[in-house]
């Protein structure tokens, strides 16, 4: 349904009428436009490329751009001809290129205008442009802004699809026809547009763009340089090399680099023009060890994305790292520097910048070790992080990831291999076995872990003289023997606040009050034991207080008796369970 009629009322305005894709212009605008338009008129060839080549297409066809551009000669005879222009710009047939061409001739000769035409492309950019004709919106606007160096290359699109290639650059637009051959001016241009600062250095009659970042001596050789670098190798002889600090350092407000080339030429696919290399290898790694086959394919994936303008720039030098370390299958990584033999000072070097005191990172060094020896031999590796938790690695290989400190590294492996470290610092045995079993239960902050490990190796080292340990007996005999063992090394209050808890059975409570009356700690705990209990526990007394009496000496006792004692702990026991019935 129509809408209704527009209603006019005397001395109102008539309303302005503008078409989709304009807008009014302002002054700046317009300025910009008219001396745009003035540039075409005076000289419209220098709007269009160079053709820098002269060969010809099988079965000796004329190229496409060399056809446009003499069609282009007869629209610039008539340049001043605007009825004829206004012909050409309309016609439905001919080369579109001309079209906009004649289009772009014919608004040239406009002496005001106040909308123009807006053009945006995520490509190309933006600009702004008088309509005129059919000719393509891209076309018309690339034309008229021939300053803008990326967009006067879109009316050739096509002809680049058909396979022909265009260079732009701030001098000068060429076609160089279906093979890519890149001026020098235009390498200059581009690289000197870019948002990095080159230095320039001759080697061999080859010219190297380098950033500061970046070991020039190194780039000739391919050699991994400070913290890496991106190896751009031109088809022509040049050489850019960008390190990776650089690399890592764009802002939103500055435009890709890789982008920033491959929008400078047309088709925009660098790879015709420039081979391109992750170049960097961890610290530790040597320069003659070549890296797989599977890990180059990676880092030239990473690349291809990176070309393909699929790869955020900032990610780059970081994606090529991870993808090295993880397809290293052999060694310790320990913050991106790789240690192939196994060596205690390089281990400990190497933790050096890792958070820890020098205890954490001693006894950090011998947990490493202990866990690649057995790492080396499996399918898969691990990794531990910041968090200290670990994860696999589809390589042999452990990493410790930058950001973990040494008690991360400690809290990760103190369960697998914290008693093989315990070994590696001269704490063996039962004594180790203890020390271990303390931290792995009930963890402490492995700085307060060892600055007590002096207590807690003579702890251990007491506790080993016992030879039998907490839970190797039950019923009866278990209880008494656990409570004599828990009060002589952790304290009678420990002990009590067992001997005192709810009791499943008769016997149990008969063996806490045995142990209660034997230490002198029964004075107003009665209420916690039935009769029948304390009845039984009086049977039990004498070699209770045996058995506590053997323990108290074997702590006390000196080493050159220790044997001696222990034989007289082991008749206790058995006293024990003879009285109670459990021989």
């Amino acid at each position: 349904m129509a809408k209704p009629a527009q209603v006019e009322f005397p001395g109102q305005k008539k309303a302005k009428v503008r078409m989709r894709g304009t807008k009014h212009a302002n002054e700046a605008t317009v300025k910009k436009i008219k001396r745009e338009l003035s540039r075409l008129l005076d000289n419209p060839r220098s709007h269009l490329p160079a053709m820098t080549w002269n060969g010809k297409l099988r079965w000796g066809r004329t190229d496409p751009v060399t056809k446009t551009l003499r069609e282009l000669e007869k629209i610039i005879k008539k340049k001043n001809d605007i009825k004829w222009l206004g012909k050409r710009m309309m016609a439905k047939r001919g080369d579109p290129v001309a079209k906009a061409f004649a289009g772009s001739l014919h608004a040239c000769h406009d002496t005001e205008f106040s909308t123009v035409g807006k053009f945006s492309s995520s490509s190309f950019g933006t600009a702004s442009y008088v309509r005129r004709g059919d000719g393509k919106q891209g076309y018309l606007a690339g034309l008229q802004n021939y300053s803008n160096i990326t967009l006067r290359m879109l009316p050739w699109e096509e002809h680049a699809k058909r396979g022909m290639y265009f260079f732009s650059w701030k001098g000068g637009f060429v076609c160089t026809g279906p093979k890519p051959n890149p001026p020098d001016e235009w390498v200059t241009d581009v690289l000197s547009r870019s948002r990095f600062n080159f230095e320039i250095e001759e080697v061999e009659g080859k010219k190297i763009w380098y950033t500061s970042d970046v070991n020039v001596s190194d780039v000739k050789n391919s050699i991994s340089s400070g913290n890496g670098y991106v190896k751009l190798s031109f088809k022509k002889g040049q050489v850019v090399a960008i390190g990776f600090d650089s690399i890592e350092t764009i802002t939103k407000k500055e435009s890709s680099f890789i982008h920033h080339l491959a929008l400078s030429m047309l088709p925009p696919f660098l790879p015709s023009i420039v081979d391109i290399e992750g170049i960097w290898v961890p610290e530790g790694w040597p320069n003659d060890k070549e890296m797989s086959k599977e890990t180059k394919e990676n880092v030239a994936k990473i690349i291809d994305g990176w070309q393909g303008l699929t790869m955020n720039e900032g990610v780059i030098a970081k994606a090529i790292k991870r993808s090295i370390l993880d397809s290293i299958d052999e060694g310790l990584i320990i913050n991106s520097k790789w240690i192939g033999e196994l060596d205690f000072d390089k281990i400990v070097e190497a933790l050096l910048d890792t958070a820890g005191s020098v205890g954490e990172r001693d006894l950090a060094g011998h947990i490493l070790m202990a866990c690649v020896d057995d790492i080396s031999s499996s399918d898969e590796g691990l990794r531990i992080n910041a968090r200290g938790e670990i994860s696999e690695r589809k390589t042999p290989t452990v990493e410790v990831m930058e950001g973990a400190s040494c008690g991360d590294i400690l809290t990760a492996l103190w369960e697998d291999y914290g008693l093989l470290a315990l070994e590696s610092i001269g704490i063996s045995g039962d004594e180790g076995a203890q020390i271990w079993e303390k931290q792995n239960k009930k963890p402490k902050p492995f700085g307060t872990f060892l600055k007590g490990l002096d207590s807690a190796r003579e702890s251990a080292k007491l506790a080993s003289r016992f030879t039998t340990k907490i839970g190797e007996f039950g019923g009866a005999t278990g209880h008494i023997h656990d409570l004599v063992r828990i009060g002589l090394m952790d304290g009678l209050g420990k002990a009590e606040r067992m001997a005192t808890a709810r009791h499943d059975s008769i016997d149990k409570a008969a063996a806490s009050w045995a142990w209660l009356l034997a230490v002198g700690r029964s004075t107003g705990q009665e209420w916690h034991f039935d009769a029948d209990a304390r009845n039984r526990a009086s049977a039990w007394l004498n070699a209770t207080k045996e058995l506590v009496a053997s323990g108290e000496n074997l702590l006390s006792c000196e080493d050159s008796v220790v044997s001696d004692i222990k034989k007289s702990w082991d008749e206790a026991i058995e006293k024990l369970r003879r009285d109670i019935g459990e021989s």
